[in-house]
């Protein structure tokens, strides 16, 4: 058995956000030979649903990384195999430190997205992930549990952001993990969480050996991921810095089949 785990937003998923019908019947072929493929998502479950009922509805088995290895799911028997969620004292302190440099934050809980106020990168990722959005005064004070992760965004100004980033640093590094999974988005996840050690995690789960294993990104956020494995691939539309860190960047991009090149060439043989 091979294990697949392919990201959503500019790899398995083209400009539509749609699983092309030629790459989940790829999907379906690999699976019918015993293989599986794994969503690996900066996605909450909610926001990434749609896509795992697709791949479920293909595979005998199937399984989940969310919010950037942050949870681990068995999509058949709905639950949890692993969680690691963000203190509420550090949700609190990110969300002032956004504030100062009036960067957006949100954080997520019962399938909602939580911001402070209405913006344009507000609209933007509601409108991306398809989520129901909950507007409050004070959104770490309304939470009910510890979130999975915390995101800002900034449409027009990376240099702010990196600054942000960067007046994050000292503290974050024994609290939180900060990398971008887009040229906009900054993500939060709780210390030692990366896609990297959820796809480590999983197969020690499932007994599957690393020599087993591929993976398939386009962003800083799957740099973990394709280093964990045994085959790391940089989509062709992927960023410099994953090219760099992969072992196979694929011929085709995620609108022209580069999923179904990969199962061709690695899954299938």
């Amino acid at each position: 058995m091979k294990i697949l785990f392919t990201d959503l937003d500019g790899t398995l998923l083209n400009r539509e956000k749609k699983i092309s019908s030629s790459d989940l019947e790829a999907i379906a072929r690999a699976s019918r030979r015993g293989n599986i493929t794994v969503i690996s998502t900066g996605r909450s479950l909610s926001s990434a649903r749609t896509y795992i009922q697709q791949l479920a509805s293909v595979q005998e088995r199937c399984y989940a990384i969310l919010y950037n290895g942050g949870l681990i799911y068995d999509c058949k028997n709905q639950k949890a195999l692993y969680q690691k969620t963000i203190p509420l004292p550090y949700v609190k302190y990110i969300f002032q430190q956004a504030e100062k440099f009036h960067i957006h934050c949100q954080t997520y809980e019962d399938g909602y997205v939580l911001a402070a106020r209405d913006s344009e990168e507000l609209r933007e990722y509601a409108s991306h992930a398809s989520m129901p959005v909950r507007i409050l005064p004070d959104p770490p004070a309304a939470l009910t549990k510890e979130p999975f992760k915390i995101l800002t965004s900034c449409l027009h100004d990376r240099n702010l952001h990196q600054a942000y980033r960067h007046s994050l640093e000292n503290w974050a590094k024994d609290k939180i993990s900060l990398f971008f999974s887009s040229e906009y988005y900054l993500e939060h996840v709780p210390l030692g969480v990366s896609k990297g050690s959820a796809v480590q995690r999983l197969c020690s789960l499932l007994n599957v050996p690393i020599e087993q294993t591929y993976a398939v990104g386009d962003a800083e956020n799957d740099i973990t991921m394709l280093k964990a494995v045994h085959i790391g691939i940089a989509m062709a539309n992927g960023e410099e810095q994953v090219k760099n860190s992969a072992d196979y960047i694929t011929k085709s991009d995620n609108e022209h089949g580069g999923i179904s090149e990969i199962i061709k060439n690695f899954i299938e043989n």
